[in-house]
Formats: C-alpha cells, sequence, structure tokens
C-alpha cells in the first residue's frame, strides 16, 4: 500500500533536487542569504537596533535616489517604501513616557520624515529624499555618540544566565 518514500525534502531547509519523484530523493542544505543579518539582528542590544535601522534607512535611501538618477522607479519606489516602514517602526517604539522632551521631539522628526518621503515618493524628488537622510545621518551620529557616553548598558547588567555558585550551607 504505502512505498518506502522518503520525506526527507519536506524537512525544513531541504531542498529536494530530484526531478523524479519515484527516484530517492538527493538532498541538499538551503543556505538563506540572510541568515548572518538575521543572527546580527537577533543577538543585537536594543540600541544597537537603533542604530541599525538608522544605517537601514541610509542605506535605503541612497539606493532610492541611485534608482531616481536611473529612472527605475519601481525600485526608487521600493526602497522608499522600506524607509517609510523604519521610520514607522522607529516612531512606534518611542517610549513617551520615558522619553519626555526627546521623544516628543523625535516623534515630531520621523513624523515630519514620514510625511516628506510619501511626498518623494510620489514626485521622486531627490531634494527631499537627501533632506531625510541628513536629518538620519545626525540621528544616527547622534545616537552613536549618546551609546558611547552612557555605555553599552547590557555589559553593566550581570548576565542572568551566568552559572552561579552556591554558597548555601
Amino acid at each position: 500500500m504505502y512505498s518506502d518514500t522518503s520525506y526527507t525534502h519536506l524537512k525544513p531547509g531541504v531542498k529536494n533536487l530530484s526531478t523524479n519523484t519515484e527516484s530517492i530523493a538527493t538532498t541538499t542544505p538551503i543556505r538563506r542569504k540572510n541568515d548572518y543579518a538575521e543572527r546580527t539582528v537577533e543577538t543585537a542590544t536594543p540600541a544597537k537596533l537603533v542604530e541599525m535601522l538608522y544605517s537601514g534607512a541610509i542605506n535605503f535611501l541612497t539606493q532610492a535616489v541611485k534608482a531616481i538618477d536611473q529612472q527605475q522607479y519601481d525600485v526608487a519606489n521600493e526602497k522608499i517604501m522600506r524607509v517609510e516602514d523604519i521610520i514607522m517602526e522607529l516612531n512606534v517604539s518611542l517610549d513617551m513616557e520615558k522619553g519626555g522632551e526627546i521623544s516628543k521631539n523625535l516623534r515630531a522628526l520621523y513624523n515630519y520624515m514620514y510625511k516628506q518621503l510619501l511626498e518623494a515618493n510620489t514626485k521622486k524628488d531627490i531634494s527631499v529624499l537627501e533632506e531625510c537622510k541628513n536629518y538620519l545621518n545626525d540621528l544616527r551620529e547622534t545616537w552613536i555618540e549618546a551609546m558611547k557616553k552612557e555605555g553599552n548598558l547590557a555589559e553593566k547588567l550581570p548576565d542572568p544566565n551566568r552559572n552561579r555558585i552556591n554558597i548555601s550551607l
């Protein structure tokens, strides 16, 4: 009734190279392009994640400007939308209670940049993209300096997973 069919091709991360389903499946692991990036994000501190978001937005804006110069408007649209997503993520992650005046000012700046990006995307306006890129560069550099002065909080806190010595008698 059932044959000795190998179902290894159904395992995640394994690609079936066989075109004949009757033959023994030849499998190889699929390497995902973004494994390194995913691990970097998964292991980054919250402070590093903010820096990475700023850097990513700057990179996408650079790519969008280049795409507009080359009249690749679909690519420009995609890159600008990625920046819009990053700005929105930065905006919603603000802690308005703890952040006080700084959070209020950042929220206003993020809202302004978001509106500017919407307009720049519609008009394919490089000058507006450059303006947003300058703001993001300034924010990124300020963030890096603040983190240097503050020190990495994760380094100051004890590791909750460290081995503990039991000294109870």
